[in-house]
């Protein structure tokens, strides 16, 4: 007995079940030269620039020349081509000039004082192009309530 699905159905559960396993359906992607966060919070956060290495460390860097804490009603914006310091990961996190490499994905972190840490990756990946746009983020709430990181606004 046939299965009661439609054999063109079929054929077209197939090819998209393909496509993903061979990975011809990827995430959207932009890219970015420069992260902004604006804490609409009450409290104290810290906003890092967050990547991976090709061996899977986690890397949390920001600009030399940058605080990296924002108050309640503060923003900050970071160049991604400006020389980095390591916050957390291995010294290898920038490269020999002190910068993020090109052509990588990055995405914002933000740390909130006697909170919790935010994420900032969301279903766009967001790779870094010195020709790329800005990508701005933004949190609210308390320290434990409705503070989770969000994208205010995607590169053009």
């Amino acid at each position: 007995m046939k299965s009661g699905m439609p054999r063109i159905l079929r054929a077209l559960v197939y090819v998209i079940v393909g496509a993903m396993a061979t990975g011809l359906a990827t995430a959207s992607e932009v890219t970015a030269n420069t992260m902004k966060y604006s804490n609409d919070g009450a409290y104290v956060a810290r906003f890092y620039i967050q990547y991976k290495l090709d061996d899977g460390k986690s890397c949390w860097v920001k600009p030399k020349s940058m605080t990296a804490y924002a108050g309640p009603g503060g923003w900050i914006q970071y160049g991604l081509d400006d020389k980095m310091q390591v916050f957390y990961g291995p010294s290898r996190c920038v490269d020999v000039g002190g910068g993020i490499p090109n052509g990588i994905e990055v995405w914002g972190r933000v740390q909130i004082d006697s909170g919790s840490s935010e994420n900032c990756r969301k279903s766009k990946r967001v790779i870094y192009q010195s020709s790329g746009g800005l990508i701005s983020y933004k949190t609210k709430g308390t320290t434990f309530n409705k503070n989770r990181c969000r994208v205010a606004s995607w590169p053009d």
